[in-house]
């Protein structure tokens, strides 16, 4: 490892120790559904920055519960708060993205299980867009180690911007309107959901089945 690389890691290091305790105290704010709400109101015309900051966040810190997040900028901001959770998770994945493209796997080893990573490396190979939107809109993929293993991977940074700005802008109108309706969205809002959620499997289905069968043609091919 170099000597930036180990400056970088001992500044972090530095940084998260002195600020432990705000750190320990943010963390268990943003567990609670009802504190999330009243902590970011009570920054006032500075709690969107807040969210975005949080926001931002949890795409590097797996505690962070953004899912949880997302409902809350949707109850308490509305459109805005959609607006900041499309902007900074895709930020985020982005330079998540950037920051495994450029230190590659010894720095990403000590932010995230190498197992993980290895086996959705695998699975990632030779990927495209579409493999991508899906991890970001299916609950059976890890989402925001997805970023991680795509900066790992072959696919242009063009390519995963595109797969990053349509699979995060899907999740969060999902998850986001939530909030906006009040906890409580209509009847149709679940029906879309379901509809939307199970064409997005089956569209997974059908995209696996042709990934497959072109791996095939190409091995007999190459008999």
């Amino acid at each position: 490892m170099n000597t930036k690389k180990l400056l970088a890691i001992a500044a972090l290091a530095a940084v998260l120790f002195l600020y432990r305790q705000p750190i320990a105290e943010t963390l268990e704010i943003i567990t609670d559904q009802d504190l999330v709400s009243a902590y970011l109101k009570s920054f006032g015309p500075l709690g969107p920055i807040v969210l975005f900051v949080l926001m931002l966040a949890q795409v590097f810190v797996a505690v962070i519960p953004g899912h949880a997040l997302m409902v809350t900028a949707g109850y308490v901001y509305g459109g805005l708060g959609l607006g900041i959770v499309i902007a900074s998770t895709v930020i985020g994945s982005q330079v998540a993205f950037l920051v495994a493209r450029f230190y590659g796997r010894g720095l990403i080893y000590k932010l995230a299980s190498p197992e993980i990573i290895n086996r959705w490396d695998k699975a990632a190979y030779k990927q495209g867009i579409l493999f991508y939107f899906f991890s970001f809109v299916l609950p059976i993929f890890p989402s925001d180690l997805m970023c991680y293993v795509a900066g790992l991977a072959t696919i242009p940074a063009r390519r995963f911007l595109v797969a990053n700005i349509l699979g995060r802008t899907v999740c969060a109108v999902f998850v986001t309107l939530i909030g906006i309706y009040g906890m409580h969205p209509p009847v149709w809002f679940w029906v879309a959901a379901l509809a939307g959620i199970s064409t997005f499997f089956v569209s997974w289905a059908i995209y696996k089945r042709k990934q497959e069968a072109s791996l095939e043609n190409t091995a007999l091919l190459s008999l």
